[in-house]
């Protein structure tokens, strides 16, 4: 009987559900998602990316990028009743319209048109993971010769240095700084000014996944974006490793293992280094890595102050020691002192979590200066070239300089087993 009178009131209850709607009269029972909204919602697609922080009051601030245009702080008021979605801002850019909810994941809101965006929750807020530095050279078009480092404070600059590929472009980058905001799991970055005064698009938006010891080697960041390709865009990521922002050099010792190269323009000359005819508008990773892995293969580091190349040449082991100065990731290889002759070289490098890698990056006059080094040293080391020839010197150094227009160089060295 207790059964039959539940299974009765059920089915009553069912037919005033069917049998009515709004015009009927009866009171409904209207649910409020207020609560299920507090958090942070992003959203990203190639031309509209925002953050939204909503609060338990129903107050929310708004972060976000459209057209290239950014904005950052704007606050509004939010209220919801049954899939109906009303968002009110002080700067009047409004929404009213129909949203759909998947509790604790996401909420997609419609226009009058059909056209949606979709915002998911961000459980964790990632503004201070991202803090430190990050390499990557895995870039998202795959490119063999792509090489990036982003360094991220805590006061909103992050620093890039490196090479990037975009469409048929090839872009060093040195020290560039920029202004950055991480909302929940989407970062804004500025564009530097002389990109934003030529495209007229000042920031751009990237969705940031954390996975922290994904590796042996340590934390991964992966980035997606949308990069412009023709008159599409792309959905495209990288993925970044975290790396040490004060170098441990002592004690280590790193074998030679490959070479990034790009951005390479030279003249079409040609001249003999380390036995070998070199024509520097044909060179290429591939040539590099051939003569480095004949010629280069070990840098170690006896104390702080002095780094040793280990050379293979005429079936010999030739140590070259300098004394460096370390400033940070920059390190200036002190040739000079051991050889007057010789140059100093700034190098930009970097170690991973466990020492298990070092990257050096060479922007064009560093290569260069590394690369006339060279030459005087192996050409003293075989008699072919007095160090005390001042002009002799000067020439070899005024060639290198003359046959390179634009280089970027990046070493890569692992643990020496």
């Amino acid at each position: 009987m207790k059964i039959f009178k539940i299974l009765a009131v059920a089915l009553v209850a069912m037919l005033g559900f069917t049998a009515c709607d709004k015009e009927c009269g009866h009171d409904f029972i209207e649910y409020d998602h207020s609560k299920d909204l507090v958090g942070t919602w992003t959203c990203l697609t190639a031309d509209y990316s925002e953050a939204l922080v909503i609060n338990a009051d129903g107050s929310v601030v708004s972060y976000g990028v459209e057209d290239g245009e950014y904005w950052e702080g704007v606050k509004g008021n939010i209220k919801t009743v049954n899939n109906k979605m009303t968002m009110t801002f002080e700067d009047d850019d409004n929404y009213e319209g129909r949203f759909e909810m998947i509790c604790g994941e996401a909420f997609t809101i419609f226009d009058e048109n059909g056209e949606h965006l979709t915002y998911r929750y961000c459980e964790n807020d990632l503004s201070d993971e991202i803090v430190g530095m990050w390499v990557c050279n895995d870039g998202p078009q795959n490119n063999e010769n792509e090489i990036i480092i982003r360094t991220y404070d805590k006061n909103g600059k992050v620093t890039t240095t490196g090479v990037y590929t975009g469409g048929d472009n090839t872009n060093p980058i040195l020290n560039s700084e920029a202004n950055y905001k991480v909302v929940g799991d989407l970062g804004f970055k500025e564009f530097p000014k002389d990109i934003a005064d030529k495209t007229g698009i000042t920031h751009n938006a990237e969705r940031l996944i954390s996975t922290p010891k994904a590796t042996a080697s340590g934390d991964i960041m992966t980035i997606l974006f949308y990069l412009p390709v023709g008159d599409s865009n792309v959905e495209l990521r990288s993925s970044y490793l975290r790396i040490k922002q004060q170098l441990e050099l002592p004690g280590e010792s790193y074998d030679y293992s490959n070479i990034y190269v790009t951005n390479v323009k030279a003249t079409d000359a040609e001249f003999e280094f380390a036995g070998q005819t070199l024509n520097l508008a044909n060179m290429d990773g591939k040539f590099l890595d051939k003569m480095m892995k004949n010629l280069l293969f070990n840098v170690s580091f006896p104390s702080a102050d002095e780094i040793v190349y280990n050379y293979h040449y005429n079936g010999e082991t030739v140590p070259m020691p300098s004394p460096i100065v370390v400033d940070g990731n920059k390190m200036t290889i002190k040739k000079s002192v051991n050889n007057p002759a010789c140059k100093d070289i700034d190098v930009w490098t970097f170690q991973d979590k466990d020492n298990t890698q070092m990257h050096m990056y060479m922007p064009v006059s560093s290569f260069e200066t590394f690369l006339a080094n060279t030459v005087v040293e192996m050409m003293a080391n075989e008699g072919k070239l007095d160090l005390n020839d001042a002009a002799a010197v000067k020439a070899i150094f005024d060639q290198v300089e003359a046959a390179i227009e634009t280089i970027n160089v990046s070493f890569i060295f692992k643990a020496a087993k």
